[in-house]
């Protein structure tokens, strides 16, 4: 009896691969004996969402090989690409299957220009929600999803049938409909489909807005008094020695946060030569996906952040003088499923709690963000500049012309009050 293939998982790193032997016949043609292809995930449900997605990909491999397709040898991790397929005539008929329509997405993300983990992160998001649908309704000809359909999925996400089944929140239902949504939405554009039956169902009209509507005492920041308690506390303070995984990165980048305002992972990925002085000797934080392993989440995110003079008193440099060029500024974090950070995000949840901060419905690293808009407004940053630091589009098109000022932004930032000296972190004058 031929054995199921599953996910490889490294013994050191614990991370799961693909491992898959090249036929014999192919070998010549692929130029390889085996293909082996990370899946970017320790977590193993995770990791089989994305084995099957792999899998495929090398069995479409394998095909076009046999058919004489070209294939590009030698690409890194030792997976080569095939050109995309496209859909055999009597495959564009109304039978086309939903699992078929998917396997044509998720072939469609790489002409994104996305890097290779984004674009691999997204497959495997995206082919949950098409799979969750197929587990829950069966494998349909993408042409007899109707919006009824759509109706019935959502219920049971919601109260699911199974009474072994997790039900989903209202919010995560959205966020799998609106993927779904996606997948349909590409099969419209291939001409599968005339309508999207997401959209025409008007499921997310019935499930409601998918934000809670603001409240006057809205604590999705943390208040001054709470910067405070968490920063002067013993248990974070000496997180500033702390090794291995993830050490001294806890310490660091709620910090770091709490001055710029800036992403979890943005912070997190950072490199030694994104710490970098410009004109008349300022700091700055440069937030850019120039390497494989960066990204941003839009366009405006991509920036120049100055650094408040108080990270500099607290030895920010530190963790970049005498390091070479090319190297981690946190190098103990590993890019998995979450990211980078998301082991930071894990760790810092129970410092808020020891604290006594902890609020349910906040998120412990994201609320900085709020946190740094707040104090930018009550210390008289204007809003252009707090934009630019925390990387928010305006939504003005007069703004995408010309630069941010950096000495502008260098010399806004120290309006902001010492957290440093409050807490107990730098002596007062």
């Amino acid at each position: 009896m031929a054995l199921i293939a599953q996910p490889f998982r490294h013994p050191d790193s614990g991370i799961y691969y693909l491992r898959r032997r090249v036929p014999d016949d192919l070998r010549h043609i692929i130029g390889k004996t085996e293909i082996r292809r990370s899946l970017n995930t320790r977590i193993h449900h995770q990791a089989k969402a994305a084995f099957a997605i792999a899998y495929a990909d090398s069995e479409r491999l394998f095909n076009d090989a046999r058919q004489g397709i070209c294939i590009e040898h030698h690409k890194p991790e030792g997976v080569a690409k095939a050109l995309p397929t496209p859909l055999l005539p009597a495959q564009t008929e109304s039978h086309v299957m939903l699992s078929a329509a998917l396997a044509h997405y998720v072939q469609s993300i790489s002409m994104s220009g996305r890097s290779e983990y984004v674009s691999r992160r997204h497959a495997v998001d995206y082919s949950r929600a098409a799979n969750r649908f197929i587990t829950d309704m069966g494998d349909m000809p993408i042409a007899a999803i109707q919006p009824s359909h759509i109706h019935a999925f959502a219920a049971n996400l919601i109260q699911p049938v199974n009474a072994d089944v997790k039900p989903l929140a209202t919010s995560s239902t959205r966020l799998l409909l609106a993927r779904l949504s996606s997948v349909m939405a590409f099969s419209v554009d291939s001409g599968l489909i005339e309508a999207n039956p997401v959209t025409a169902s008007r499921i997310h009209k019935r499930l409601g807005s998918g934000k809670p509507k603001r409240r006057l005492d809205d604590n999705r920041g943390y208040t001054w008094s709470e910067l405070v308690t968490l920063f002067s506390h013993a248990e974070f303070q000496r997180l500033r020695t702390a090794k291995g995984r993830p050490g001294n990165a806890v310490f660091w980048i709620p910090l770091i946060a709490a001055y710029t305002g800036g992403r979890r992972e943005e912070l997190a990925q950072l490199y030694v030569e994104d710490i970098h002085q410009h004109e008349r000797n300022s700091w700055f934080i440069r937030v850019i996906d120039d390497r494989p392993d960066k990204s941003v989440k839009t366009d405006s995110s991509r920036r120049e952040i100055p650094v408040h003079p108080d990270l500099l008193a607290l030895g920010l440099l530190t963790l970049v003088q005498g390091r070479e060029p090319g190297t981690r500024v946190f190098p103990q974090l590993v890019k998995v499923s979450d990211g980078f950070a998301g082991i930071v995000s894990k760790s810092w949840r129970p410092i808020t709690q020891l604290c006594g901060v902890y609020q349910p419905g906040r998120n412990p690293l994201h609320a900085f963000r709020h946190t740094f808009k707040t104090l930018a407004r009550e210390h008289g940053i204007p809003k252009e500049v707090s934009d630019w630091i925390t990387g928010h589009a305006s939504g003005h098109i007069g703004d995408s012309y010309g630069i941010n000022p950096l000495s502008r932004m260098a010399s806004e930032i120290q309006k902001l009050p010492s957290l440093a000296k409050a807490a107990g972190l730098l002596p007062c004058e």
